[in-house]
């Protein structure tokens, strides 16, 4: 039953679902796969009886080969069908008729209602037991769980490539914004020092004066964001190379190169007030990077 799975080049988002329906020997069958969100990876898996607990553990092998985090139920239901077309006429006539002879060799009374209703119980309870049944039950299952894992990895894999289509855009976005900071405060600082620069020229003072130069030198310090501006840019195209990485597992990187490129944009604002309305779109954005990659693996 080891069917391969392709590999996503890019992501997959932590939920995903898929559901597969058979039918066999008068019995339904319904096998649901679904995850959530999950720090790490957690399994459960839901059993209808005893008689198929073998299967968790290679459902469970099967999943760990593909996923590294989400918390994942997979869930068997197996009901036994009433149609009356689906049940052996045959076998359930002759259950009826030893029923009967029991019945008038005990010189008991029963209904016909009565008699079947107790046929039935005796029929479904020989089909549950049948082994027969029991093998096309569990090669069934495990046929509707290949199938569903199959689709229910699709589905995480088209869900990863549209959160990870939103954190590019976004990061583009932070992109334009760096380029806006960048600008703006090339004004600002120009600004401040023809400030400097008039204020010396009020007090007839000599741009080369050693008072103006110390002044000057002060405010470049005091304004001084270029590592801040650079390592916002690294985090940037860091985050870019993670996006358009092979790798599948994306999630937690993604988040972490988030929370540093927060910090730089914290800092960068902290030095100069009059970038902060640029500092609280990148923020924003930042703060939604952060909550899409925490949807991937």
């Amino acid at each position: 039953m080891a069917n391969s799975l392709s590999i996503a080049l890019f992501a997959r988002s932590m939920t995903g679902f898929a559901q597969k329906t058979a039918e066999v020997n008068g019995f339904s069958i319904t096998l649901t796969l679904k995850s959530v969100n999950g720090k790490g990876l957690d399994i459960s898996v839901k059993i209808p009886s005893q008689d198929f607990q073998i299967l968790e553990t290679y459902i469970k092998d099967r999943i760990k080969n593909y996923l590294t985090r989400g918390t994942v139920l997979v869930s068997i239901d197996l009901k036994q069908k009433k149609d009356i077309k689906d049940i052996d006429v045959g076998f359930l006539e002759n259950i009826i008729k030893d029923l009967k002879e029991a019945c008038n060799r005990l010189n008991i009374s029963l209904t016909d209602d009565k008699i079947f209703d107790i046929a039935m119980e005796t029929y479904k309870t020989s089909q549950e037991k049948d082994e027969e049944t029991k093998e096309r039950i569990k090669d069934t299952i495990l046929t509707l769980f290949e199938e569903a894992l199959r689709e229910f990895i699709e589905s995480k894999e088209k869900e990863g490539e549209f959160l990870l289509k939103d954190i590019k855009s976004r990061v583009e976005l932070l992109e334009e914004y760096l380029l806006k900071a960048r600008e703006n405060f090339k004004e600002y600082e120009n600004a401040s020092r023809e400030k400097i620069l008039e204020k010396a020229k009020s007090l007839n003072l000599e741009e080369q004066n050693p008072l103006v130069i110390n002044e000057l030198m002060l405010l470049l310090q005091k304004l001084d964001i270029s590592e801040e501006l650079s390592r916002i840019e690294n985090h940037l195209n860091h985050m870019l190379d993670i996006i358009s990485s092979e790798q599948v597992e994306k999630g937690k990187k993604i988040e972490f190169v988030a929370q540093e490129l927060h910090r730089e944009i914290t800092t960068m604002s902290n030095k100069v007030p009059e970038l902060s309305r640029i500092a609280v779109n990148m923020k924003y954005e930042t703060d939604k990077i952060k909550q899409q990659s925490a949807n991937l693996e």
